[in-house]
């Protein structure tokens, strides 16, 4: 059995013959309940069918029309228990449900043995002197950009960071995500035109009124939550103590490759607490647990990390508080916690606490003067407006009712496009109109 490293993926590969088996089982229903609760709106079952027919392009295209994100999203990090795969109709009447993730892989593996990009050819002239900047390259800045440079934008990506991506690149580790994967993605998204500039911070080092100069003429600020949360407890200051986003970019930076001490505890239920608790595990930390204040059950991480993490032998204490840090000479040795039910308490050793318990967002108003809530978060109308005219936002950063996955960012990415797109449409007529 192949010996599991930090940078060995998860996920699971259908072979050609396989994936149309898979695709072959589906009911084709016309209630299309995998469709419906598919937030990106792939529509799995017109893929599903064309894979049966061994219409891969076909599929791809379709796919890539609706989610320019397939390497990453669907096939790696989408949580599709409870989205298309938990929709599958097969599973209603006692079947196995059709494992749509696994076949999109196989699509992959198609896409990868092409010398060409494969999609399917809708993609509508280039607009020249109509440019959009998108501020912040996750999820959903790059499903913007895509869609926008589909439909002929001339569209500019910011990124503050040397490297694309968000947290897709700098956060969600390589056993579910490889570094390569949103490589890959990237590669399409730059056959569309798009343009990206890294290593620049709007707001630092270059302004919207800069951008506006250079022609600019519509903003979508999608920048997320970039800073991690740390409870306010007695030694939380201590070394030793840190967040999951350092913790987890840390680790993606350098493959892996990062100094690690015998003991770590995570503090968290989330699908983000269980790949701290996996990285820890597989950098080196001899022993890791993660504690959580209600119980097994009750926590928001999906199956697949719940088992994955079981596979790497981190295990979970449940219904347990957080009460301090120990430090000896400025340096965590350990950690009280108290019962959330009863009276027990527990002193656990260690020298590395993670706390993953949520992210905030940077000074978003450094960027443009929007209005934000008491959280920091951009408040905008249906259509992404925010109090500033031009100026957009999406995903985790943007005040929407939505998950907080990278499905839904890249869902919103795509809606907040079309929004962009009738504003741009709306300036140009207006544009004209004064010509005359």
């Amino acid at each position: 059995m192949k010996k599991v490293t930090y940078l060995t993926e998860s996920a699971k590969k259908f072979t050609k013959e396989q994936a149309i088996a898979e695709a072959k089982r589906c009911l084709l229903c016309e209630e299309a309940y995998c469709n419906q609760k598919c937030p990106i709106g792939s529509n799995p079952k017109e893929f599903v069918e064309l894979v049966a027919t061994e219409q891969f392009d076909k599929a791809i295209g379709l796919i890539r029309d609706n989610n320019p994100l397939f390497y990453s999203i669907c096939t790696r990090v989408c949580p599709y228990d409870s989205y298309c795969v938990g929709g599958c109709r097969n599973s209603k009447l006692g079947e196995d449900p059709i494992m749509i993730p696994f076949i999109q892989k196989y699509l992959v593996d198609y896409c990868d043995e092409s010398d060409e990009i494969i999609s399917s050819g809708n993609i509508k002239p280039k607009k020249v002197g109509q440019k959009v900047a998108i501020i912040g390259s996750g999820p959903a800045g790059l499903a913007a950009a895509a869609v926008l440079g589909q439909k002929g934008y001339e569209v500019t990506v910011f990124e503050a960071k040397k490297e694309v991506g968000g947290w897709l690149s700098y956060g969600i580790p390589p056993h579910r995500l490889p570094k390569e994967i949103i490589q890959k993605d990237l590669k399409y998204i730059r056959s569309l035109d798009v343009e990206f500039r890294t290593n620049c911070m709007v707001g630092r080092d270059i302004t919207l009124e800069d951008l506006k100069k250079e022609g600019f003429k519509a903003f979508l600020i999608s920048t997320g939550f970039t800073i991690g949360r740390v409870l306010n407890i007695e030694g939380h200051e201590l070394d030793g103590v840190t967040d999951a986003v350092s913790f987890l970019s840390e680790a993606k930076a350098n493959d892996g490759n990062i100094k690690v001490g015998k003991s770590a505890v995570i503090i968290g239920g989330g699908d983000v607490a269980m790949d701290c608790g996996t990285t820890a595990k597989l950098t080196g930390y001899k022993k890791v647990r993660i504690m959580v204040r209600n119980s097994i059950e009750e926590m928001t991480a999906s199956a697949k990390e719940l088992k994955y993490l079981q596979q790497v032998g981190v295990p979970i204490i449940d219904w347990m508080d957080s009460v301090r840090i120990v430090g000896e000479d400025g340096k965590v040795v350990g950690m009280e916690f108290k019962g959330t039910d009863d009276d027990t308490k527990l002193y656990v050793e260690c020298d590395k606490v993670i706390f993953a318990v949520g992210q905030m967002p940077g000074a978003i108003q450094t960027i443009a003067p929007v209005d934000v809530d008491e959280r920091g978060m951009i408040v905008i109308d249906d259509h992404f407006n925010t109090s500033v005219k031009g100026v957009f936002a999406a995903g985790d950063i943007s005040k929407a009712k939505a998950d907080k996955t990278a499905c839904y960012a890249t869902a919103l990415g795509k809606k907040v496009a079309e929004s962009i797109d009738e504003y741009m449409q709306e300036l140009e007529s207006l544009e004209n109109a004064k010509t005359f």
